[in-house]
């Protein structure tokens, strides 16, 4: 089973990081190399209908490392934001959402736009989380421990 994970983990991180990266380079192609396919190189020979490379570059990406029962501050993105735990556990809570969330490595989770938030490791895990989003980026006040333990909600 551990090494089942570790090969979604790793699936899931290499997926991100081509995906990343097919992006660039279509879009350097796109930018400098004229020709077939509304000038725009060999870009448009690797796709099926009409596609564009969208301006990427307000894109913020992050790796952290919490250690256990380690949390950012309360925040919210104008756009979401996406959150892969690569290693570790964990945790998770958007306001008004109920409960804290446990994130097992290899899940990915997307937080809604304008929704308060915060996330962090497990009380008893180390937790690497890789970030992406783009938009702003607003910090609040730090999470209680009552907050971080599911024993107060907002």
């Amino acid at each position: 089973m551990a090494s089942r994970r570790l090969l979604s983990r790793a699936s899931v991180l290499s997926g991100l990081v081509l995906a990343g990266s097919a992006v660039i380079i279509a879009a350097a192609s796109a930018q400098t190399q004229p020709g077939p396919g509304g000038g725009r190189g060999g870009f448009a020979s690797n796709f099926t209908g009409t596609v564009a490379v969208v301006d990427s570059k307000d894109m913020r990406t992050s790796r952290i490392r919490f250690e256990a029962g380690a949390r950012t501050n309360w925040h919210l993105h104008s756009t979401g934001q996406l959150l892969l735990v690569e290693e570790g556990r964990g945790r998770l809570y958007e306001a008004g959402g109920g409960k804290v969330i446990d994130v097992k490595a290899g899940e990915p989770v997307f937080t809604k736009p304008n929704v308060l938030h915060w996330h962090g490791a497990a009380p008893d895990s180390h937790a690497v989380q890789f970030s992406v989003y783009s938009g702003t980026l607003e910090w609040k006040e730090a999470v209680s421990d009552e907050e971080y333990t599911g024993r107060k909600a907002r």
